[in-house]
């Protein structure tokens, strides 16, 4: 019968397509092996992997139903709430971010950022990087009351200013971390002391009408994916950095996160982004779980 319930769902998949926008981080890798291993095509989806490094870009792309589904974050799943523009969430993804600290800077330690009155940090205003940076050092014993927000868009243009002491510290995304890493940056804190970083897949309500089964394939897919990464990541290096357009440099030095299978995100995942969007005055109402989360049945 099980089988008999796979055949099913792999024809009513069969002519569907799909277009998936990606960032150049570690939480788009599932959805990139997928693609390379062949298992979209052998779950019967055809999938367009389109990389974005503008997240304003990648936001608009999905808004305009340029793309079916992307990438994206809590935060901006909320804020899709909040607009009316039709997006959902299907599943959480596995990211990784480091807080680094510039090559000159004293501050090496949790402790060295206790004693400083305040840390210029390269961040983007109320977004998911703030509130990562914010949740990371409660978990270590820091306060984020320290932080001296300074605004920035581009996470290349981030790095920069940050190996050059433009600004003291900043929130980076898994793999350029490590690129600041070897330039000279200093790890404060990473997001292994969080139970789970907030990135999403999330999708358009049009693809989540018309193409259902097309996006329970992608997900068959994408726990092969899954799989093939927790069982193999350092026999994979090379393929990753070539297919998340990294730089080569990082193939060795990368942290390559421990993948979780497609999951909704929890209840409480949802609400304490929410208290946190509520409490920086974002949103001014909660929204139902069903509003932003997908209901049971997609995967």
């Amino acid at each position: 019968m099980a089988v008999l319930i796979g055949l099913t769902a792999i024809v009513a998949s069969y002519g569907q397509s799909l277009t998936i926008g990606l960032m150049p981080a570690v939480d788009s890798l599932p959805l990139l092996i997928a693609q390379e291993e062949g298992y979209f095509a052998e779950e019967g989806v055809s999938v367009e992997l389109r990389m974005f490094r503008n997240q304003l870009y990648r936001e608009t792309a999905l808004q305009t139903n340029e793309i079916d589904g992307s990438i994206s974050d809590l935060v901006n799943a909320v804020y899709a709430w909040r607009n009316g523009t039709g997006l959902r969430v299907g599943s959480i993804t596995d990211g990784h971010f480091a807080l680094l600290t510039s090559p000159d800077s004293p501050i090496r330690s949790i402790a060295d950022w206790e004693r400083a009155d305040s840390v210029e940090v390269g961040l983007l205003e109320n977004s998911i990087i703030y509130y990562v940076a914010e949740r990371m050092l409660e978990a270590a014993g820091g306060s984020p009351e320290h932080i001296e927000l300074v605004t920035t868009m581009q996470v290349p243009t981030r790095m920069e200013m940050l190996v050059a002491g433009r600004i003291e510290a900043a929130l980076l995304p898994e793999p350029i971390s490590r690129v600041a890493v070897g330039r000279g940056a200093h790890v404060l804190v990473e997001t292994d002391v969080m139970e789970q970083t907030p990135g999403v897949l999330i999708f358009t309500d049009e693809a989540l009408r018309e193409k259902r089964a097309a996006i329970g394939a992608l997900y068959r897919a994408y726990d092969r994916a899954v799989s093939d990464l927790n069982a193999r990541s350092d026999e994979l290096r090379p393929a990753i950095v070539r297919l998340g357009e990294f730089p080569p440099t990082v193939e060795e030095s990368m942290v390559i996160p421990e993948y979780g299978a497609a999951r909704r995100p929890s209840a409480s995942e949802l609400g304490d982004v929410v208290d946190w969007m509520m409490s920086k005055g974002l949103i001014e109402e909660r929204p139902d779980y069903d509003e932003v989360i997908v209901g049971p049945g997609l995967y």
